[in-house]
């Protein structure tokens, strides 16, 4: 069984309970296992420093920014010219 079906089918069972106590510790289950698989997307106080860093030059307007067609095409290129 594929993820997408696994989701589909727990979201089904999920409507078929009514009662909160039960709804409190699916709940529970549910937000216990996403914090342990989202501290791989955690940045770093450094990282996040300079993602900040980047977006105050971009809204000053020190840097430039490029649609997604110009994007692709300096990768092609190799970011040449």
């Amino acid at each position: 069984m594929d993820i997408a079906r696994i989701k589909l089918t727990l979201m089904e069972r999920l409507m078929l309970v009514w009662d909160e106590a039960s709804l409190k510790r699916i709940g529970s289950a549910i937000e216990t296992e996403i914090s342990e698989t989202s501290d791989v997307d955690d940045y770093s106080d450094e990282e996040v420093a300079e993602l900040d860093r980047q977006q105050a030059l971009h809204l000053n307007g020190e840097t430039r920014s490029y649609s997604r067609e110009e994007a692709i095409r300096m990768m092609r290129e190799g970011f040449k010219g």
